[in-house]
């Protein structure tokens, strides 16, 4: 059916063995070889996929929905989409293994003492929030803009950088020679990322399929040392927002795939045998779980916030009204944070969080020593739903 759309080629290149590294066992030292071979993907900016009908029609309904969805944001009078975001970069960093409460992410945007994974995926929500700021196109600089976003937190000095060496996946530490696969030669990535955008800059490919293809083309190339998964996941939403297909809405279209991680990730090898079907209907079957989820999670924290007001004396105009709105957006605070967005002098915001506790909407947490902090816990639980597999089967099972 798609017949253009071929397995990658191979190419050899020379492998400096460093077999003086009293590291290496003797197993591992009589697998290592002198040359390996590293991908040579397909060139896709010109190729084009057929979809059978099944899979067309399935397409064009998630769009539909994803349109219904986005139309129902773009009128809340909370910020959901800031919500499902952080949601969204926990579950895409988990699909990395890398995990984190949602706490401690949402504690990582407000202080330098929160756990080390919570920064990283705090720096996935930066990463995120920074590719829907970009409203033009899809280019080379965008793309080191997301990773540089992405792995800032870790300090590491290739954060926004393409790599200057090889890579690979699974196996050995030492060598490629037993990954499962390695991405294309350092001197190749720069023509490939151009191939790349390209093939976004094309108006004639359905927005679903050029997300799903744009991310498994750009995993196979492979072009960071690290934070190629999460910076190939955040390029979805960004595809999504520039074809006009997610104006308002932030999906959490990770959760989707964690649902079926086996599947998302043996669709990616099928890309790489030259099989384009398999990853469009997984990031499909993705994006409709995700607007699912979405609609549950609008309905929890709907109640949650008529349950807040309904409990709330204090008048309609009154500060405390808007700090919870605020508090699907950031569901851990403190004083400062409140001051500086409501406006609000410091100790207004103290009395603020001292009459919210009173009323059973924040927990306090810490001391005066690591700093104190409040968490609306209704919140965070509604948002742990969406980042962890368990609790992903039980939100959409009910």
């Amino acid at each position: 059916m798609n017949e253009d759309w071929k397995p990658i080629g191979y190419e050899v290149h020379d492998w400096d063995t460093h077999l003086d590294n009293p590291y290496i066992s003797n197993t591992q030292r009589r697998r290592i070889k002198s040359t390996y071979q590293s991908s040579l993907p397909l060139e896709i900016k010109k190729l084009d996929v057929i979809t059978d009908k099944k899979l067309a029609l399935m397409i064009d309904e998630t769009l539909v929905l994803m349109a219904r969805f986005d139309a129902i944001q773009s009128v809340s009078r909370f910020n959901f989409p800031a919500m499902l975001l952080r949601s969204e970069s926990s579950a895409s960093s988990q699909i990395e293994n890398l995990t984190s409460s949602i706490r401690n992410v949402a504690m990582a945007e407000l202080s330098e003492k929160a756990p080390k994974n919570a920064q990283l995926i705090a720096g996935n929500v930066s990463a995120m929030k920074k590719a829907l700021e970009l409203s033009s196109e899809i280019s080379v600089s965008t793309i080191l803009q997301i990773h540089k976003a992405l792995i800032a937190p870790t300090k590491e000095d290739f954060a926004g950088n393409i790599r200057d060496e090889q890579v690979w996946v699974g196996g050995s530490p030492y060598s490629p020679h037993d990954a499962i696969f390695v991405p294309p030669h350092h001197s190749l990535i720069a023509a490939y990322l151009d191939d790349l955008v390209l093939y976004s800059k094309r108006t004639d490919i359905n927005p679903i399929v050029k997300a799903a293809v744009i991310h498994a083309q750009f995993e196979t190339i492979h072009p960071f040392i690290d934070g190629n998964g999460r910076t190939g996941r955040v390029l979805i939403h960004d595809i999504l927002k520039l074809e006009r297909v997610l104006l308002t809405a932030t999906l959490p279209i990770s959760a989707g795939l964690l649902h079926n991680i086996d599947d998302y990730m043996n669709a990616l090898r099928r890309y790489q045998a030259g099989d384009p079907l398999p990853i469009i209907l997984q990031i499909t079957k993705a994006l409709e779980l995700a607007v699912n989820i979405g609609f549950a999670v609008t309905n929890k924290v709907e109640a949650i916030l008529k349950s807040w007001e309904d409990s709330i004396l204090e008048k309609k105009t009154s500060g405390i009204r808007q700090m919870i709105h605020l508090l699907v957006e950031q569901p851990v605070v403190n004083a400062k944070y409140l001051s500086e967005r409501l406006e609000i002098t410091d100790r207004a915001a103290r009395n603020m969080l001292s009459r919210a506790v009173d009323y059973g909407i924040l927990r306090r947490l810490g001391n005066e020593h690591r700093g104190v902090f409040f968490q609306a816990d209704e919140i965070i639980k509604v948002m742990d739903e969406v980042s962890d597999i368990k609790n992903i089967r039980r939100l959409i099972s009910k």
